[in-house]
């Protein structure tokens, strides 16, 4: 029996949405402006000195904050300026595979659900990548990229002469790719059908789920299921087999 070891190191890349600037939707636009926010009332404006800066509004009807346990509220327009945040979490990594035999095959299944939670208004764009191709790989051999075309392959399908390593999404924000009919992924209006749409990790950032409105206060969780396979006819090298892999999520 060959003994193969699969362990993903998650890198979550947060920092720039945490601290870049604040970026919302906007209510009107024209070549050279756009108008984030308006408001109908009686007066206001923005006041400068030396040490303090102040925007004020006067006349507005029903402003200020309100909350409940599924809602926030921020009526008016200076409750409603505020920055973003966005927050990932990450439950289940590593991701430990069991072994597989590397004469007589077999596969291997495991999966990691990633948080996001962002108040911005335009939502968020969860990507995933690989740091190396192919994805797993040991320090003399590799499974190869799962063999997925320019869609993901609704039921996964790899030659019992081969092997390959892959992955599937699940969540309720997945991009279309992800989405099927109940037969074919990429489909417009589709659903997430459960353990379908397999894919292959890429090098460069591959969007997997993403938002166009705030979620806050409910975070929002896109599964991450992955797969090991190697064919009944295929010799696989032992040994032990990693795959670095790295989710970036920002604010759009």
């Amino acid at each position: 029996m060959k003994k193969f070891s699969l362990k993903y190191f998650i890198l979550l890349v947060v920092l720039a949405a945490i601290f870049s600037q604040p970026v919302f939707a906007y209510v009107m636009s024209s070549t050279n402006y756009r108008v984030q926010f308006d408001s109908v009332n009686n007066a206001g404006g923005i006041g400068t000195s030396t040490n303090y800066k102040i925007e004020d509004t006067m006349g507005e009807i029903a402003s200020g904050s309100a909350t409940s346990t599924n809602f926030k509220l921020r009526a008016g327009y200076q409750q409603m300026d505020q920055s973003t945040f966005l927050t990932m979490s990450v439950s289940g990594s590593p991701v430990v595979l069991s072994s597989i035999g590397g004469l007589t095959g077999g596969e291997s299944n495991g999966s990691l659900a990633v948080g996001v939670l962002t108040n911005n208004s335009a939502g968020y764009s969860l990507k995933i990548k690989s740091t190396t191709d192919p994805a797993l790989k040991s320090a003399s051999s590799s499974f190869p990229n799962y063999p997925a075309g320019v869609n993901s392959d609704f039921t996964w399908s790899s030659a019992e002469t081969s092997s390959a390593f892959g992955f599937t999404p699940e969540g309720a924000d997945l991009v279309q790719k992800y989405l099927d009919n109940g037969s074919i992924c990429n489909q417009s209006g589709g659903s997430d059908t459960a353990d379908k749409c397999w894919d292959y990790f890429l090098t460069t950032d591959e969007q997997v789920s993403s938002s166009d409105s705030s979620n806050d206060p409910t975070v929002a969780t896109t599964t991450i299921k992955v797969k090991a396979k190697s064919g009944s006819q295929n010799v696989q090298q032992s040994g032990e087999y990693t795959a670095t892999i790295v989710i970036t999520g920002t604010s759009n």
